[in-house]
Order: C-alpha cells, then sequence, then structure tokens
C-alpha cells in the first residue's frame, strides 16, 4: 500500500537522528509538499543537506524547551509552506538514574523537553490548525510512560506526562478538526539508547536486558517507527485520535 502525503506540510522535531530524522526522510518519500526539521545539531545532517528533494526541507536549529524554538519553526513553516498539517513531537532526552539521583536541572531538563516543548509547541501550531479546521499531532511516546522500568526516574515520568497530554489535546482539539495520537515506541536502535547503554556502566548488560524485554526478541528500528508515523499522518489514518498506540514489540502485553 503507498501512502501519500501530497498536499500535505509537517514540522518534526529531534530531526538530525533516530526516528526523527527517518520520519522526514519517510515524509519526503510519500510525497510531502514540506517539511520543517527542527534539532539542537548546529547543521542538519548529510541524509538532509544532500538530498534530492531539498527544496522540499527547511531546517530550523533550536531547543525545543524554549518557546522562542516553537515560534522560529512555526514561522518558517508558514513562511516556506504557508500552512502546517502535521506536527511531530519527537525530540526527547534521558537521563539514566533512579528518581532521587536526578539533580533538580536533570530533571527540568528531560521534562522540559519531553513533556514542556509539546505545550510549547501547540501555544504556536495549534491556532493555525484550529484556523485550517485541520491537522494531526503526533507524539513519541514510551513503554516508560506505561510500564516501571529500572533507571528511568525523569524519562518514564516525562513519557507518562505526553500521554495524557495527548489523550487531553485530543478531547480539546477533536471539534476543530485536529486529530492527536502518540506512538509508544518500545527500544529504538537511536543515538538516545547507545547513550543511554554506555551510561548504565554496564552497555553488554544493557542491551541483552533491552533485547530480552521484548516478546519479538529484537528492538525496533527507526524506519518501522517512520514507516508508522507516515500512516498516522496520511487521511487513512482519519479515525484515529487520542490513541497511545503501543508499537513495542509486544513489551507491555507481558
Amino acid at each position: 500500500m503507498q501512502i501519500s502525503l501530497a498536499g500535505k506540510t509537517a514540522i518534526v522535531t529531534g530531526a538530525a537522528s533516530g526516528i526523527g530524522l527517518a520520519t522526514v526522510l519517510k515524509y519526503l518519500e510519500a510525497g510531502i509538499d514540506g517539511v520543517v526539521a527542527v534539532d539542537v545539531a548546529a547543521e542538519p545532517p548529510a541524509a538532509l543537506l544532500h538530498h534530492a528533494d531539498a527544496v522540499r526541507l527547511r531546517y530550523v536549529r533550536g531547543d525545543v524547551s524554549r518557546d522562542e524554538t516553537a515560534a522560529a519553526f512555526t514561522q518558517e513553516a508558514m513562511r516556506a509552506f504557508g500552512r502546517i498539517d502535521v506536527l511531530v513531537n519527537n525530540a526527547g532526552i534521558s537521563v539514566v538514574k533512579p528518581l532521587h539521583e536526578h539533580t533538580p536541572e536533570e530533571w527540568d531538563a528531560v521534562m522540559d523537553t519531553n513533556a514542556k516543548a509539546i505545550y510549547l509547541a501547540a501555544r504556536h501550531v495549534v491556532p493555525i490548525m484550529m484556523q485550517q479546521r485541520s491537522g494531526v499531532i503526533l507524539n513519541t511516546g514510551s513503554i516508560s510512560g506505561v510500564a516501571g522500568i529500572v533507571m528511568q526516574g525523569a524519562y518514564g515520568a516525562s513519557k507518562g506526562a505526553l500521554h495524557q497530554m495527548t489523550r487531553q489535546m485530543a478531547m480539546d482539539y477533536a471539534p476543530h478538526g485536529i486529530r492527536v495520537n502518540a506512538v509508544g515506541c518500545g527500544t529504538v536502535d537511536t543515538p538516545i539508547v547507545h547513550k543511554s547503554a554506555a551510561a548504565s556502566g554496564d552497555p553488554e548488560k544493557f542491551w541483552a536486558m533491552l533485547r530480552s524485554g521484548h516478546p519479538i526478541g529484537r528492538i525496533a528500528q527507526p524506519d518501522e517507527v517512520a514507516a508508522f508515523f507516515t500512516y498516522l499522518a496520511s487521511d487513512l489514518a482519519s479515525f484515529f485520535t487520542g490513541a497511545v498506540l503501543m508499537m513495542d514489540g509486544g513489551y507491555t502485553a507481558r
């Protein structure tokens, strides 16, 4: 089945690597009219910088936990493409510690990037979608927001908040033609997971723990999640809203 995003535009945060980068590339493959890729990286990755369809791409460098970044990527989308059809809140960070060992600064950084950033993006993007009477907001959730997982102190709390924000936004914005869903990812082979493995003190044990936790017997690849984000952004998913859709290799079915 060929999924088309023709006639749509999108903003994707955390777009320089992992799920975000894979999603931008999938959206371009699906014929989207334009994508604003957002990340803290100084330059877009080579995969975007030299992409054959780079004319449909814009890059905004910024920290999504800051309101000025949300304002900047919203303004760039409207300047370049004239509308915003899809917002993918994907940027995220993690600190691998039990709750009481987090510094206040670590707690704030995780909560601000993983949860507050969704509110900041909504401040700027939702009024535009309301005026359009249409839009899709997709949030990258996690098994850590559903199940207790060791050393996921602030991260688990932030993803639990993200899941509930998804439900709340879906209820508030459904009358305006806006759908809001989250994808509750299992472990995905991304830089943030590699960083967490290194921080664990025993990377080999950490990776083995991750694989064994998924009944399917492996972790996911970014392309798999990006393909689902492409479906959810399309008109084929028009009856989905308010859902936390677990894409976790069976992790939460245990």
